[in-house]
């Protein structure tokens, strides 16, 4: 093992602060015992792993730097104090990984089943993460991006998925792809908050054929350009004197029914 360069802790660094950093070297930071272990043992391998120089001594730590080292991942370690100034947690459990970030080239192809989630300009990265999440617990085929949403790479957006982000394919996309993606064969049901012509989720997700459902963030909702591209609205009733509801919720009863709705 190691001890963690100068050099090591600037580029920890720029990965955890800086997107452009994470997407000019296609990498990205997980942190936390738990996401670290399970992206090992899904066999996401980090490329490094640095530790606090007291990690070993925690029971469930030692566990996982024997997996790692099983692994053949490269381990180096530092300070704690080192550990702190470079982690997005309030208190670090002393473990970041430097992961190698997923490789979508292809699009998912439309077939009677698919279903794919679009967030469009949802900035909170806690939504995305869980949105992430729960996506993938419900069998949805990929996510897609869009607008000015949060990186999916932020270390925020990692933890509040779980580090589930390696898990489900996700692109990046923009109008000219999802109206291509609409004449392949899927259709654009977008979450509308009051609209007149909103149908229950109910109803909405009882389309037989591929779907791409979006999500607009709290604020602002879904922009002009997918509103006006739409194949349909849905909205979740809830009681009249609640204007809405949180997306992640819309997000995860939407993904429930869809998949009653498919099964």
């Amino acid at each position: 093992m190691g001890k963690v360069t100068k050099a090591q802790i600037r580029e920890l660094r720029e990965l955890v602060r800086e997107k452009k950093a994470r997407d000019e070297k296609d990498l990205f930071v997980a942190e936390g015992i738990k996401i670290v272990g399970d992206m090992l043992m899904k066999e996401h391998v980090p490329v490094a792993v640095i530790i606090a120089s007291d990690f070993a001594n925690k029971p469930e730590g030692k566990s996982l730097l024997e997996k790692l080292q099983e692994a053949a991942v490269p381990v180096s370690d530092t300070s704690s104090a080192d550990i702190e100034k470079l982690s997005s947690l309030k208190n670090s459990q002393g473990i970041l990984a430097v992961m190698k970030k997923s490789s979508v080239e292809e699009r998912v192809q439309p077939s009677e089943q698919s279903i794919l989630v679009l967030c469009d300009g949802i900035q909170d990265p806690g939504n995305l993460g869980a949105i992430i999440r729960t996506s993938i617990a419900f069998g949805v085929d990929g996510i897609l991006l869009s607008g000015d949403t949060v990186d999916i790479y932020n270390p925020k957006v990692v933890r509040a998925s779980s580090g589930t982000v390696l898990d489900i394919p996700v692109r990046v996309s923009d109008m000219a792809e999802i109206n291509s993606m609409q004449k392949e064969g899927y259709r654009l049901l977008v979450s509308m908050v009051g609209d007149a012509g909103s149908r229950d989720v109910i109803e909405a997700c009882k389309y037989e054929g591929p779907l791409i459902i979006a999500f607009g963030s709290e604020g602002q909702g879904v922009s002009r350009e997918l509103s006006e591209s739409a194949d349909g609205f849905f909205h979740i009733p809830i009681q009249e004197d609640i204007e809405s509801l949180n997306v992640t919720a819309a997000a995860a009863i939407t993904l429930f029914v869809l998949s009653r709705s498919k099964s």
